[in-house]
């Protein structure tokens, strides 16, 4: 793997002289080349032939049955701790504010999930679709509310009461193994419920919602913040249609939901809305994918001359077999069509939904 790092980090720093945003080297997780290059080293013996395989396999099964999970958990086995080193324990995308590291608007962020959902002492809150749950402890710390996280996968009920114990909020958190799907918990239990780059992860977008709407107790919040296709995406226009289909493809999510999608499932689950911002509006804020163009990453994965070094990395038998259509499939895509898509506006990354049960 050495060899082809050296040939892709020779070619990206021709990138200043071409005037391209760049940064090689970065604070953990701010999405460096530094942490490219030592994520592409944990990949030497994965068998990319392999992997790809099951991931198209799963692809095809979840469009036949609309169960995604087992693709996307084959998915997350190889890209959780790429996506960790990286770019942090965050895995969603924020607003970013002239001034701030990424780190920072993900703080800001945490307050401002904290405000949308009007978190108070002694509450209880239950995040779906938690991972690891990050955001769900930094709201607990915040605001004093009791936060229960909800996920399916042993590795982050593990990791994330580690986490809780580190932060020494075991009297706030706790997690619980569980599909958002079917919620293992009684009518009328939370006050408050929220999901951060969850739903996308849902084949049955009026089923989650209603499952959530059930534990709220009357009076209480919902909210989302999603990727979701904006009210600008045109499905006839194949551009639009092939670049969206790639984020989903990529992941192996299931279609990534519409906005309105959203606002109908809410409706039928009895779900009154209250607020719809998008963070990225509000003066000073910038771009949520613009932590792929300020970094550099987008350019270096779009460039042709890196495609054309990383085939040649694998037919000098540099890098394992298969790793080409890995980085085109699932390295390229989805990164670059998150920033186009983004700056065309017909996906949206940084959408607050909040909704209220009647």
């Amino acid at each position: 793997m050495g060899g082809v790092l050296g040939m892709v980090w020779s070619s990206v720093c021709s990138l200043p002289i071409l005037g391209w945003p760049f940064k090689l080297i970065g604070t953990p997780g701010s999405m460096s080349l530094i942490d490219l290059f030592r994520a592409c080293l944990l990949y030497r013996s994965v068998d990319f032939v392999g992997f790809m395989k099951s991931h198209r396999e799963a692809i095809l099964e979840g469009q036949r049955t609309g169960n995604f999970v087992p693709g996307v958990c084959n998915y997350y086995r190889l890209m959780s701790d790429v996506i960790t080193m990286s770019v942090g324990p965050y895995w969603h995308f924020t607003p970013l504010e002239e001034g701030k590291t990424r780190m920072e608007c993900h703080d800001k962020f945490h307050h401002t999930m904290a405000e949308y959902l009007e978190a108070k002492k002694g509450e209880e809150i239950l995040e779906i679709g938690c991972g690891y749950g990050e955001i769900g402890r930094q709201v607990a710390a915040i605001s004093g509310a009791n936060v229960t996280g909800l996920t399916m996968a042993d590795e982050e009920i593990t990791g994330a009461n580690e986490r809780i114990v580190a932060a020494g909020l075991e009297s706030q958190c706790n997690m619980v193994q569980g599909n958002y799907h079917d919620l293992p918990f009684g009518e009328k239990t939370y006050d408050k419920v929220f999901g951060v780059y969850t739903l996308k992860y849902s084949a049955d977008l009026k089923r989650a919602l209603a499952e959530a709407t059930r534990v709220l107790k009357p009076g209480g919040t919902f909210v989302s913040y999603e990727i979701l296709v904006s009210d600008k995406y045109n499905s006839s226009d194949p551009e639009h249609k092939s670049k969206v289909d790639a984020i989903s493809h990529a992941t192996c999510m299931p279609p990534l939901w519409h906005a309105r999608d959203m606002r109908d499932a809410a409706a039928a689950a009895g779900l009154v809305p209250k607020r719809e911002v998008d963070l990225c509006s509000v003066p000073k804020e910038r771009g949520w994918y613009k932590c792929f163009t300020d970094t550099g990453i987008y350019y270096v994965l779009r460039s042709r001359l890196t495609y054309s070094l990383v085939r040649v990395s694998e037919v000098l038998r540099i890098t394992p077999r298969g790793f080409t259509d890995f980085y085109d499939h699932c390295l390229v895509h989805p990164t670059t069509d998150f920033v186009e898509c983004g700056q065309a506006g017909i996906i949206t990354g940084a959408v607050m939904m909040v909704w209220t049960k009647r």
